[in-house]
């Protein structure tokens, strides 16, 4: 199907886990034009391409699911978008898939509003997983410090997570994740192991499984 605007879904892998969002979105500006591919720009005295991506996965995490809405100067084929911007991106970087958008359409932020993400607990001992369960699952109210751009403030996060799962030391967690804002699965893990008594936990090797 051919459109003049696109959502892309691409995965970012080990290689590129510690690639800051605004050097990511340079990566994809050099494969577009490397692959030849008409984008419409904005207006203004400084335009730039009109690509919106969703919210920036945090340095360090792995991703299958990221989002990006291309806006095209002419209709493309959603596989030719696909196929071509592979051939031009670096290593551990790949386009899914590519689905037309017909006009109005929702933002990716309107769109998505939670995020799954798997990650291994490093400090967990015999028993710890069934305590973290415990502590998420019996309490209604989960308080800790969340940075805003206010400030911190004393916030209860247990309305941003669907799911908080740990098994075989392995945590699998569905949080906020969209334009009502975000909740990293680090800060869900400290403050539930507060709930529990259990400290000196930390987690590793998180990847985004899934958007909501």
């Amino acid at each position: 199907m051919a459109s003049d605007i696109m959502r892309l879904v691409y995965k970012r892998g080990e290689l590129v886990k510690y690639v800051s969002h605004l050097d990511f979105v340079k990566v994809f500006e050099r494969a577009i034009r490397r692959a030849g591919i008409e984008v419409a720009f904005s207006g203004g005295f400084n335009p730039r391409m009109l690509l919106v991506f969703g919210n920036p996965l945090p340095v360090g995490y792995t991703s299958s699911c990221e989002l990006l809405d291309i806006t095209f100067a002419k209709p493309y084929k959603t596989n030719y978008i696909a196929h071509t911007l592979n051939k031009h991106l670096p290593g551990d970087i790949a386009v899914v898939s590519a689905s037309a958008l017909e006009k109005p359409y929702a933002s990716i932020l309107q769109t998505v509003s939670f995020a799954g993400y798997e990650g291994k607990i490093e400090g967990l001992e015999p028993g710890f997983g069934e305590r973290l369960n415990q502590a998420f699952n019996e309490n209604e109210t989960i308080f800790t410090m969340k940075r805003s751009k206010s400030g911190e403030k004393n916030v209860d996060i247990k309305p941003m997570i669907k799911e908080f799962v740990i098994t075989g030391g392995t945590l699998k967690i569905t949080a906020l994740s969209g334009q009502e804002g975000s909740l990293r699965p680090e800060l869900a893990l400290e403050a539930v192991s507060k709930l529990a008594g259990i400290s000196d936990l930390s987690l590793v090797s998180v990847h985004k499984t899934m958007m909501l």
